[in-house]
């Protein structure tokens, strides 16, 4: 285990790549990654069939500078040929705190940054230019702009209100199925703390729940393995 930690959503390009690799398969194999050149040449060497988005980090980075989180949204280009080293439509964004945006920003001025928080949900808003969408899911814009009331995203509570909000009865982000016209539904909520090296998942709606269905100690899998290497 290398300390990777990621979660994917689903986008929606209106096209599916003939003879290139399910973005599934893609999915397992991020869990070999060892550090963020290698994620990059992953993603850019292999050809996908359909679009993602990728939201991770590296938490056995070697020094807090390194420490960030990772966000990439991914479509098949299908005008790539085996001479380019990128097959892929690739747009990366780093989410870096203050300290690391006002370090990065001298080095690296092209790149996209975000700081401090980042909220990404089902449709394109990088690639929008290289990518035709199949058509607008309403749902997932719906969230997106219930998503820009709260503004800038600071604590944990912060976090779990936001990702149990109801507010839009037609467009809720946390869809419970009984009241949910398109048999949709939020079937739980994960949540990395980076700071404690757990993931917890709550079942019921987060923002009214007070503990956590399941709570794992991820440097458990690292001291495994660690073990396992030696």
């Amino acid at each position: 285990m290398y300390g990777f930690v990621v979660a994917l959503n689903a986008l929606h390009p209106n096209y599916i790549g003939e003879n290139r690799i399910p973005r599934q398969i893609l999915n397992r194999a991020l869990l070999s990654v060892v550090d963020e050149n290698e994620l990059d040449k992953l993603l850019h060497e292999t050809p996908i069939a359909y679009g993602f988005c990728i939201n991770g980090g590296f938490f056995r980075a070697d020094n807090n500078q390194q420490c960030y989180l990772l966000n990439y949204e991914l479509g098949p280009n299908l005008n790539s040929d085996d001479k380019m080293t990128n097959k892929n439509f690739i747009s990366k964004c780093l989410v870096l705190n203050n300290e690391q945006y006002e370090q990065y920003k001298k080095k690296n001025d092209d790149d996209c940054i975000a700081l401090n928080y980042l909220l990404h949900y089902n449709h394109y808003e990088r690639l929008q230019g290289s990518i035709v969408e199949r058509a607008a899911l309403l749902s997932s814009r719906n969230r997106a702009r219930r998503g820009l009331e709260f503004g800038e995203i600071r604590t944990e509570k912060d976090a779990l209100t936001l990702l149990g909000d109801r507010a839009d009865e037609k467009f809720p982000i946390f869809i419970i199925p009984e009241t949910n016209e398109n048999n949709a539904a939020t079937l739980c909520t994960a949540h990395f703390n980076f700071h404690t090296y757990q993931l917890i998942i709550y079942r019921n709606n987060p923002k009214d729940s007070s503990e956590p269905n399941l709570v794992y100690n991820l440097a458990n899998l690292w001291k495994q393995n660690d073990k396992t290497q030696k």
